[in-house]
């Protein structure tokens, strides 16, 4: 993937209404933030940064063109209207080059499991792992294969791919991924389970009935010696 780069100018501070005006003609009020400096507002434009949106991850470092000088930096966070789903602000996070960062690395997933083709259900309880590094060599993501994954044969995150001058910093034996045959194991279990049912209320109703049996039995020549 190239290397993404988003214009943004310096901003002054401004009234609610003097913002309100700046994102109707097409700017996204933002912060940027780290790096050992000031907090900087600046504008970016709400056409590209809707159009980078689509292809970044957490991971992702783009490149601040503020009026000339360079700044790279993560996408922290951003707000939405909620009913007109408009941009109302964006958190950039700088990084330092040389200087360590934790991040969170998305893992994606290719290919269709061979215990999946065999009538397994793929269950992925983690999508992102920890890690360590410098930004220069920060991944964007990382794609792992699982085609010849079989039944109960999980992925776990001391089997991801190595990554030279990446520490992981997620449990070794935390699991990415697993094929299990989550349907049969539930009717599995439920059959004996309503079997014992059955059973059981098959008892309890002949029980109810030889005692129903036995009260007409003892009445009855009661009734007999009283006339």
């Amino acid at each position: 993937m190239e290397h993404l780069v988003l214009q943004a100018t310096l901003r002054d501070k401004a009234t609610k209404g003097a913002l309100n005006k700046s994102r109707s003609e097409g700017k996204i009020p933002a912060v940027v933030y780290g790096g050992g400096k000031p907090a900087q507002n600046i504008f970016v434009y709400s056409v590209e940064y809707e159009k980078i949106l689509k292809s970044i991850t957490e991971s992702t470092i783009i490149t601040l063109d503020l009026e000339g000088k360079k700044l790279n930096a993560f996408v922290k966070d951003h707000q939405r209207d909620p009913i007109e789903k408009d941009f109302l602000h964006v958190d950039f996070l700088e990084v330092q080059a040389g200087k360590k960062l934790h991040a969170r690395v998305q893992i994606k997933l290719t290919g269709i499991p061979q215990g999946v083709r065999d009538g397994g259900i793929l269950e992925n309880p983690a999508h992102d792992i920890e890690v360590e590094c410098d930004p220069s060599v920060l991944p964007e993501r990382i794609v792992v294969d699982i085609s010849t994954m079989g039944v109960n044969e999980p992925l776990h995150v001391r089997d991801l791919p190595q990554m030279e001058a990446v520490k992981v910093l997620s449990s070794p034996d935390m699991v990415i991924a697993i094929v299990k045959f989550v349907r049969q194991e539930v009717e599995e279990v439920a059959a004996p389970e309503a079997a014992e049912a059955a059973e059981g209320e098959a008892g309890e109703a002949a029980a109810e009935g030889e005692a129903a049996e036995g009260g007409e039995a003892k009445t009855a020549p009661a009734a007999e010696a009283k006339a």
